[in-house]
């Protein structure tokens, strides 16, 4: 995800929390409508929609299937391209292209994946909520060519438009045609927009055996023609026969047309199986390759939600007190806090979890009411490598019954892959940390050191900021080890750097530089804060048994110098001066 994505991705997110209404209507609506005025119009066409209905500076986000908007402005954006385009009903049109146009490959392919139209519209409710989160559909009556449909406003407000209705009418009508078949016809006769309560589409459509009966009937009529010319009327035979090729010639067109709209059907679902295979092969690939774990915590859910146009997600990882959320997709606090709670029920499952309405599980039932954004229905798709539970990936939807056989499939694809970049990542960081920390205290090391020095030289030059370093030496450690030996050396050694590291700020960095040298690297640290810091590590390794002190020197960016070489010069020289200064003699006292 580029800067700027993810600045446009962090700011709708912002706004789709702080305004739930806008999460009404979602963009594979808004690209469809913009792509067919492009077909028609031109660029100039598309600009003319966007400056009609206010969102011209909103192209890129309208064009983009994981953008929600309001069911008002998705009203605004299809009378503009009726008025725009002079074209009363222009939503119908819309439809009649709609497999045409490169929209929504996913849910194409997991539309067709179902088998067949009536299996599609029995899981209408899933569909519909792809596109909308403020009316939902339900199936009032199904067979095995026909089905009465109900589109109902979710709120009280009873938002119903003609054009809206001419959308509904047309996509309804061409899901035949995902199988190859003839679009749907619909009969539209009580309509929300005429004071109806809601809107009922009934649909028929034709099946493949509505083709073989009529080849079969065909031929029946074609034999019987020829038949009975020849036995009633013998001199009539050659009209008899021409009737019956013609009838004949008549079947094998329509079966030539059924067979080229089969092959155009074919050749679209392949093309877009090979579309959606490439977007998510592509996808994972650029999680897998990733080995920095907040990167690979945030691309999770990014990609994921790519995938699975619609969709908000959250990523729990589990630790010691049970999943927690390590990334998500915009959610309000009060909806992550009700997801870790109900996975600690879940936490062993090896299977996709659906919740298809969250008011039948007591932890999610306030997913409903008690979140900014409501949401309806869950899928948890556990992240498993190698026999252990990391945590889930789990998508959420505006409504319930909301997620397809094939979206579920997709959501286990990227938790699979999840739990391998996530355990990759694991691993690089553990080998990381071991690479930058002192063996035997735990602090960061002498290479470390050096290069957070010249990352904080960077830092500060790039955004005018200053940082202080401290050195450190650990006074008389030498007769420790002569008197005592060296395995009390190394456990003096590791009270001195738990010292220090309690008693800086969490902001600051503590090393090991050398044998019985320490450092502190201080952002945004001043000579007088950093002169605060070193009194409290002294006061702090002078609290430990056997009467320990230390000397430091200070140096503070830029008034020391801009090179590193520079800074650690004036601070071993302020160091060497607080040492002469204690030879000989007792060290001054811990507060001075």
């Amino acid at each position: 995800m580029t800067p700027r994505s993810r600045e446009h991705a962090l700011a709708d997110a912002a706004l789709a929390v702080s305004d739930p209404a806008r999460r009404e209507t979602n963009a594979i609506t808004s690209r469809l409508v913009l792509l067919y005025v492009d077909r028609v119009g031109g660029p100039l066409a598309v600009d003319r929609v966007l400056a009609r209905c206010g969102m011209s500076d909103r192209k890129e986000q309208l064009l983009d299937e994981n953008y929600w908007f309001s069911y008002a402005e998705k009203i605004a954006l299809f009378e503009a391209a009726a008025e725009t385009l002079d074209d009363p009903k222009v939503m119908l049109h819309v439809a009649d292209i709609a497999l045409e146009l490169n929209v929504a490959g996913g849910l194409k392919v997991a539309l067709r994946a179902l088998g067949s139209p009536r299996f599609v519209y029995q899981n209408i409710v899933r569909a519909n909520a792809k596109f909308s989160g403020s009316h939902s559909m339900e199936i009032l009556e199904i067979g095995p060519d026909h089905a009465r449909i109900t589109y109902r406003d979710l709120t009280d407000a009873s938002r119903y438009h003609p054009l809206d209705c001419q959308y509904n009418r047309g996509m309804l009508a061409c899901i035949p045609e995902l199988f190859g078949h003839r679009a749907a016809r619909v009969d539209h006769h009580v309509c929300g927009c005429k004071g109806g309560p809601a809107c009922i589409y009934d649909l028929s459509w034709d099946t493949g055996a509505n083709e073989v009966r009529f080849a079969l009937g065909a031929g029946v009529a074609a034999a019987a023609a020829v038949a009975g010319s020849a036995l009633l009327a013998p001199a009539l035979l050659p009209v008899g026969i021409a009737g019956g090729a013609g009838i004949a010639v008549a079947a094998t067109l329509r079966m030539a047309q059924r067979g080229r709209s089969q092959r155009r059907q074919l050749e679209a679902e392949a093309r877009e199986q090979s579309e959606v295979a490439e977007k998510l092969i592509g996808s994972l690939q650029d999680l897998v390759s990733e080995l920095r774990l907040d990167e690979v915590l945030a691309k999770v859910t990014a990609n994921a939600q790519a995938a699975v146009v619609g969709k908000e997600f959250a990523l729990l990882v589990g630790n010691g007190d049970g999943p927690r959320c390590r990334s998500h997709t915009g959610l309000p606090p009060a909806a992550v806090g009700m997801l870790e709670q109900w996975a600690v029920h879940v936490a062993t499952v090896e299977h996709p979890v659906t919740v298809d309405d969250v008011v039948t599980v007591p932890d999610l039932v306030r997913l409903v009411h008690g979140s900014q954004v409501p949401f309806g229905s869950i899928c948890a798709a556990p992240l498993i490598f190698r026999g252990r539970h990391l945590g889930f990936l789990i998508a959420l939807a505006t409504q319930p019954r909301t997620f397809l056989p094939r979206d579920v499939d997709l959501i286990q694809s990227y938790a699979s892959q999840a739990a391998v970049a996530l355990a990759n990542a694991r691993m690089y960081q553990t080998l990381e940390e071991l690479a930058s920390r002192d063996h035997l205290t735990g602090l960061l090391n002498h290479r470390e050191f050096h290069e957070s020095l010249h990352r904080e030289i960077e830092r500060c030059k790039r955004y005018a900021g200053r940082f202080s370093v401290i050195l450190f030496d650990l006074n008389r450690f030498k007769a420790v080890n002569d008197s005592h030996g060296h395995a009390e050396g190394d456990r003096v050694l590791a009270q001195v750097a738990e010292a220090l590291g309690r008693s800086c700020r969490a902001s600051d960095l503590a090393f090991r530089v050398g044998g019985d040298e320490f450092a502190y690297i201080l952002p945004e640290a001043n000579e007088d804060a950093a002169m605060a810091a070193a009194r409290r590590a002294r006061l702090e390794v002078a609290a430990l048994p056997g009467g320990l002190d230390v000397c430091y020197g200070i140096t503070t960016w830029p008034d020391d110098g801009q090179a590193s070489n520079e800074l650690l010069a004036a601070a071993d020289a302020r160091l060497y001066e607080m040492k002469r200064g204690h030879a000989g003699g007792r060290p001054a006292p811990v507060d001075a």
